[in-house]
């Protein structure tokens, strides 16, 4: 399975400064991927990100690669995965809890608060997942962006 690594600033970030797949096998490969490839088109994969964040309010300026996550975007992006969240904390039984039976249902509850294996955002030298770094950004502030990076898992 593929994913992106998105380099994130509250700063712009000039192209020397870029994320490169390098920098990333002393700690990302190894630990969440296989490998990576920074040979892709940054502007599709930039796109791909915006397309899926549109939905809980974003304002993406292309010509400054910038995107600014407007007001109430935190509630509206982990609305329906709180909700989901519940109903799976609420059926989920002792044993599967334990391991003692299937742990599916714990994984699911699991990859609901923070999915290890989806998109990270590289930000001030560490690489997060996307959910960390929606709980920790600030809403109504510009961020810029660097490079992205394909990762393998």
């Amino acid at each position: 399975m593929h994913s992106l690594i998105y380099q994130l600033s509250d700063e712009i970030i000039e192209s020397d400064d870029f994320l490169n797949e390098e920098e990333l096998y002393d700690s990302f490969v190894g630990s969440i991927a296989d490998y990576v490839n920074g040979d892709i088109d940054r502007n599709a994969a930039i796109n791909e990100l915006v397309i899926s964040l549109t939905p809980y309010g974003i304002i993406y300026d292309p010509t400054e690669q910038s995107i600014t996550f407007r007001q109430g975007f935190k509630e509206a992006f982990f609305k329906e995965r709180y909700t989901n969240l519940k109903k799976y904390v609420s059926k989920l039984t002792l044993e599967e809890f334990s391991g003692s039976t299937d742990t599916f249902p714990l994984y699911c509850i699991k990859k609901t608060i923070e999915d290890k294996y989806g998109t990270y955002i590289y930000f001030d030298n560490v690489y997060i997942t996307l959910d960390e770094f929606v709980r920790n950004m600030e809403e109504g502030k510009k961020y810029y962006f660097g490079s992205a990076i394909d990762y393998h898992f």
